[in-house]
């Protein structure tokens, strides 16, 4: 049995990173957000059966559910060799091209 049994995920694009509550998910800071390949998306964690208010109404997915969206190689979550190698200057491009509400919560990116 997995220890991820509990754990839920929610993908949520970009711009919405500024309305993260980091005491309300497993993830502590912007810095610790995966990236989706196109730098569009990023998803965070949460262990409660409560869900955090920023996430109401997003499609929650299990462990097992995140893992094949991660995992399918056709995906905007996969990165093979070549995409490894050019995935930061990608990321970086669209956090530059988002219009923040409030700040950039990756100003660290650049």
């Amino acid at each position: 049995m997995s220890k991820y049994t509990n754990r839920k995920y929610v993908i949520i694009p970009l711009s919405k990173v500024e309305d993260i509550n980091y005491n309300e998910i497993v993830q502590k800071n912007a810095q610790s957000l995966r990236l989706s390949e196109d730098g569009e998306y990023t998803f965070v964690k949460f262990d409660t059966d409560k869900t955090p208010s920023f996430l109401d109404g997003l499609t929650q997915y299990s462990h097992v559910e995140i893992l094949a969206i991660l995992n399918n190689v056709n995906g905007i979550w996969y990165l093979d060799e070549v995409e490894k190698l050019t995935w930061r200057n990608t990321a970086r491009e669209f956090i530059d091209e988002v219009e923040w509400n409030k700040f950039n919560p990756f100003n660290w990116f650049s």
